[in-house]
């Protein structure tokens, strides 16, 4: 071989051999770990997408809302589960359910600030973009809620070593379900069919009403009954009428006729 042919060799081995940029390596890692349920290590890598401009932001952006969401969803179902069972037991046997009631309202309240942070990380990203690519699968889920929970209401928690698995599929079917909601899919069924082969496109201001009605349903947690904290409750309920903002000025029909729906209730949960 001559040193031409050396040399196109040379490059095409160096070419072969040149890692792929940061960004798509973290992107790949995200789609990875989301893959295998670990909500937390996707939200670490995709703060490593975030950490600096690459062709990812946006997308990285989108399903760290969308976790943050179900996560925050699913903490407040769990939460929930635990104040209506703990009524049903005897006193000598509510101590699980006490400390159920403080770990998943705590999560709650974290996931919910969470969720707003990262609302306004998506805003600065996608604030040229009028249209999403939701660039992941739809979680595993089943339409009806864990029997575990309805066990829990019904003050018939399961020991701890059943407990805990199921909280990892509780969470991933709100994950599912914020998915679903921020693309305007009429129910799970209907998000599964859209999601078949992702990517998945939707217009920015349906994605934010889906989001809308998630800090609706968490801004509950703020309640006397519940936190007793009014002023948060207020900020998140504001927040939720802010997403809604896009929707009922653009010309998304169907996502401004679903935002018209969600600020009545916004409306009315502040006037309570």
């Amino acid at each position: 071989m001559n040193r031409t042919g050396l040399a196109v060799l040379l490059v095409a081995l160096l070419a072969g051999c040149t890692p792929a940029p940061e960004g798509t390596r973290f992107w790949q890692q995200v789609q990875r770990e989301y893959a295998s349920q670990d909500y937390i290590d996707t939200l670490n890598y995709i703060a490593d997408v975030l950490r600096t401009e690459n062709e990812f932001n946006e997308r990285a952006a989108v399903l760290k809302t969308t976790i943050l969401g179900g996560m925050a969803r699913a903490a407040f179902e769990i939460s929930e589960a635990c104040a209506e069972g703990i009524d049903k037991v005897a006193d000598w046997d509510s101590k699980p359910y006490k400390a159920c009631i403080d770990q998943y309202r705590s999560q709650t309240r974290a996931n919910t600030l969470a969720l707003i942070d990262a609302l306004a990380e998506f805003e600065q990203v996608a604030a040229e973009s009028e249209t999403l690519t939701l660039d992941f699968p739809l979680s595993e889920a089943r339409e009806t809620p864990s029997p575990i929970v309805g066990r829990t209401r019904a003050g018939a928690m399961p020991a701890e070593k059943m407990f805990e698995p199921a909280v990892v599929r509780i969470m991933s079917r709100q994950v599912a379900l914020q998915a679903s909601d921020v693309v305007g899919a009429s129910d799970l069924a209907a998000a599964k069919t859209m999601f078949e082969s992702p990517p998945v496109t939707v217009s920015k201001s349906m994605f934010l009403v889906g989001v809308a009605k998630t800090l609706l349903t968490t801004a509950a947690l703020f309640e006397q009954d519940r936190i007793d904290d009014s002023e948060k409750r207020a900020a998140v309920l504001k927040r939720a009428r802010d997403c809604l903002t896009p929707a009922l000025e653009g010309d998304d029909a169907e996502a401004k006729s679903r935002a018209r729906t969600v600020s009545r209730e916004i409306a009315a949960a502040l006037r309570r």
